[in-house]
């Protein structure tokens, strides 16, 4: 096992870089071009490597070859200066190599600079620079960057572990890449930033989070989506679900079963915010009853194992008496599927963090599971990743000279990859432990729950409920969804059709004016889209604890609406 995994600390891999910084940064003064020379030995860095990828101009292309993490095609740039650094570590671990990791900078031109930097999260296990979504913050005048962890794979491998790539996933990257970033945009526009923020979803939200947790200085202003911070418990659970469904193939969920399920739940909990309109926005106030379609016929029922394996999955997991993860929300049972379909292997997640970071153990087998993973889990915590250092006060206060630190997370209440009560787990917790009573956190800190959506984007198709804020990676969906053959291309890929910039439609907007405005966000307004792009509803979507209420009028008008 890995358990003898000697701890890292913050300041080792960072230290190398305060002590090779043998230039300050400069005065201001012009941009420098886009070229190789402009960033021949800028500063002293031990380790740290700067190639120019190329310069494009505007309405150009952009596509790294061999990135298996992010290998899309990105397109209708502005004109910008792509740029990539490699930094090779000290290991955290004496008796292992060194790693190195790389990251990827998106630079506009001096006069479409808004002289702030956005890093940018990654997804799930991926490894590659998340050149798409870089794409999105570029257009609203950020320079951007984004790591690849250090590491090269596509989102579901997990074979690619070493003690020290671990911890560059864990956080190792990030933390470099945004140390590095910054005095590469000071030295090519001649001026420091004045803002720093961050984006990221999934994996980038628990990247950013641990980031903030880690440097208090390191962003300004931070949008979280639906963070899988919680990597020690949420992976056994994950493979808890696997062991579950394999051991009692009786119980397997298909489509049938599926779509009978999700039209019951829907009949039984839409109007539990007095509107019926096909969103189950207020799911912790169903008290739903799955025996109405328990029977013995298997073309208009579930049966007993089928729906014990339902029940299952919406419980929390508990082990020796407490919580290691929550289950489920009513409402998310449409991406389920994702974990488990109608095959007897699991897609993706198939026990390889059991197998590979906790056991190191090749023949490890799902038939192998037990409860003892959660608790070795906690023992490894392999790469330090997990992100429980809830008191975040230095944060919220931040140094002299600097403004309190502010965070937008939010989360889909329709997610079925990462439950939400996740989410709402880790505000309670910082509330807890930086001693905030809740008006205190809405101070800096606010969580905006989102009916109907699922991970990080979209809704089901028979919901289609407003999903569409901006949130980290959205505006990059919808560009690519042209080349699934989906929908038509909507444009230019960031912010919202027809509220471009917008912050009452725009949450990375209504967080900046936050920021920068000292403006609450108090709502921020969603779109559900129809084929063309035109607007099939819009609805507010509001901070915990605060509800969206329909007053009167079109229900599908986002003036309808009210927080309260």
């Amino acid at each position: 096992m890995f358990l003898p995994m000697l701890k890292s600390t913050a300041a080792t891999s960072l230290a190398l870089f305060a002590s090779g910084v043998h230039s300050a940064p400069p005065q201001t003064r012009a941009a420098l071009s886009c070229s190789t020379s402009s960033f021949t030995n800028v500063v002293t860095l031990p380790g740290v490597t700067v190639t120019i990828q190329s310069a494009v101009t505007k309405s150009g292309t952009y596509q790294e070859a061999g990135n298996l993490g992010f290998p899309q095609q990105i397109d209708l740039l502005p004109s910008l200066c792509v740029v990539t650094v490699k930094v090779t570590n000290t290991s955290d671990v004496p008796t292992k190599p060194q790693s190195s990791y790389r990251f990827g900078m998106f630079l506009p031109t001096a006069a479409n600079w808004n002289k702030k930097i956005m890093t940018v999260g990654s997804a799930s296990f991926a490894g590659g620079i998340n050149w798409p979504d870089m794409a999105e913050p570029v257009h609203y005048g950020f320079a951007t960057l984004s790591t690849d962890n250090g590491h090269s794979s596509n989102g579901s491998d997990l074979s690619w572990v070493t003690p020290a790539r671990l911890y560059d996933w864990g956080y190792r990257a990030v933390h470099g890449s945004v140390v590095v970033g910054k005095l590469l945009t000071a030295h090519y526009y001649g001026k420091e930033p004045t803002y720093s923020y961050y984006s990221g979803c999934s994996t980038g939200g628990r990247q950013g989070l641990r980031e903030i947790q880690n440097d208090a200085n390191a962003f300004d202003g931070a949008l979280i989506g639906a963070p899988a911070w919680d990597t020690v418990h949420l992976m056994p659970w994950i493979s808890k679900m696997a062991y579950n469904r394999l051991s009692n193939t009786d119980g397997t969920l298909g489509t049938d079963q599926l779509n009978l399920l999700v039209d019951t739940i829907l009949a039984q909990c839409d109007s539990k915010d007095n509107v019926t309109d096909n969103v189950i926005s207020r799911p912790e106030q169903c008290n739903f009853d799955i025996s109405q379609i328990v029977c013995s016929d298997p073309t208009r029922c579930l049966s007993q194992a089928q729906a014990q394996t339902a029940m299952t999955t919406w419980a929390d997991y508990t082990v020796n008496g407490r919580l290691a993860s929550h289950g489920f929300t009513i409402g998310s049972e449409d991406q389920w599927p994702v974990y488990f379909g109608d095959t007897n292997t699991l897609t993706g997640f198939d026990f390889s963090y059991e197998r590979l970071w906790i056991n190191n153990d090749t023949s490890y087998r799902w038939q192998d599971y037990t409860d003892q993973a959660v608790l070795d889990s906690e023992a490894v915590n392999p790469g330090q990743a997990t992100a429980n250092r809830f008191d975040i006060s230095a944060y919220r206060t931040r140094g002299p000279g600097k403004k309190g630190g502010k965070i937008m997370m939010y989360h889909g209440l329709a997610d079925g990859l990462i439950p939400p009560k996740a989410s709402l787990q880790f505000y309670n917790q910082t509330m807890a432990a930086t001693g905030s009573t809740l008006d205190d956190m809405r101070s800096w800190f606010r969580f905006f729950e989102v009916p109907g959506m699922q991970h990080c984007f979209f809704t089901p198709a028979r919901f289609n409920a407003p999903w569409y804020f901006a949130g980290s990676g959205q505006a990059t969906q919808l560009r690519l969804l042209p080349y699934l053959g989906i929908r038509p291309a909507r444009g230019d890929g960031w912010s919202v059709p027809n509220h471009l910039n917008n912050s009452s439609y725009d949450a990375l907007a209504a967080l900046v004016q936050w920021v920068e405005n000292d403006k609450p966000v108090d709502q921020v307004i969603a779109t559900a889209f129809n084929a063309d792009f035109s607007v099939n509803r819009t609805r507010p979507i509001c901070p915990y604890p605060q509800v969206a209420t329909h007053r009167s009028g079109n229900i599908n008008d986002a003036s309808s609406w009210k927080c309260v």
